[in-house]
């Protein structure tokens, strides 16, 4: 992880914190952190609030103690602890710890508008401040983190439907919007939508930019695409680079590096993991189960 200093809300209230290093990545207008705080011995508290936009923070570990968010520094949550929190622009919310050495966290940072403006959905949620649970929440934090963890660009897509999901699920979608059913695309819009995916395997490919080909917002496209296809959109892109990187397995015109490149892979590493994980055999094996010599003329 890289180093940084300066977080103006750990800096400007905090006590107990030896060092923090974050992780960065963007989508959908939101900043999602992944934090990991040193711990010195004793108690400690950090102002989590920010007075320019609204913070969603989920606590992921602590090692070697208690942590806990509060509304108020010193009021423990009477049906607490509570590891997860929100705070919308200008309210003040407190992380707690007692004896901890060491917290990961996952921070969202977003503007409820702009957020509502890029996933072409109104957006609800309570202006005060709050404490919450949620298994759900929580697993996809798990996700979101292991993204930062080993950050991809060539995983945009999967990192765009993970910060939607966390705005359906937290933020509420409006009812009107969530209540309607949703349909499959139209053939046009499919045929639009997976033909700029497959000419497009060694880009970088944002959710917002497929919503947009077929005229929807992220959420009801997100949807839509998988009634239609029985696939996620980053599972269809998944399934696609698999596809092409095997068409040019058989050529044996390429390298393995140079087929990674080419289907939108990080590197041969990942492109193999990937490979494994989906086809079930690594793709040098499956290039020599499907070889087939030339016959003699």
């Amino acid at each position: 992880m890289s180093k940084f200093r300066g977080d103006s809300r750990v800096d400007r209230s905090a006590r107990g914190i030896e060092a923090v290093r974050r992780v960065t990545r963007v989508s959908n207008d939101i900043l999602v952190h992944l934090i990991e705080v040193d711990v010195l011995p004793g108690r400690g508290w950090a102002d989590l609030s920010s007075d320019t936009h609204a913070t969603l923070s989920i606590v992921l570990d602590a090692i070697g103690g208690r942590v806990e968010n509060r509304l108020k520094r010193d009021a423990p949550a009477l049906d607490g602890p509570f590891n997860m929190c929100f705070a919308p622009a200008g309210a003040q919310i407190w992380g707690c710890s007692d004896g901890v050495r060491r917290v990961r966290e996952l921070r969202l940072d977003f503007d409820l508008s702009r957020l509502s403006e890029a996933l072409g959905q109104k957006l609800i949620t309570s202006p005060a401040p709050r404490l919450l649970r949620s298994d759900r929440l929580r697993r996809l934090a798990e996700c979101l983190a292991g993204e930062c963890d080993k950050p991809d660009r060539f995983s945009q897509l999967y990192v765009d439907a993970l910060t939607m999901a966390v705005s359906i699920d937290f933020l509420r979608l409006d009812p009107k919007d969530t209540a309607r059913l949703v349909g499959r695309l139209a053939p046009w819009q499919l045929q639009r939508v997976t033909d700029y995916v497959t000419e497009h395997l060694s880009d970088t490919v944002r959710l917002k930019d497929l919503a947009g080909l077929a005229g929807l917002s992220q959420s009801h496209f997100g949807r839509a695409f998988k009634t239609s296809t029985g696939l996620s959109p980053h599972r269809w892109q998944l399934n696609a680079r698999i596809a092409k990187a095997q068409q040019l397995l058989l050529s044996h015109s390429l390298s393995l590096a140079q087929i990674a490149l080419a289907t939108g892979f990080a590197d041969q590493s990942h492109f193999c993991r990937v490979f494994n994980r989906m086809v079930g055999t690594s793709p040098a094996a499956w290039e020599r189960m499907h070889f087939m010599p030339r016959k003699n003329k």
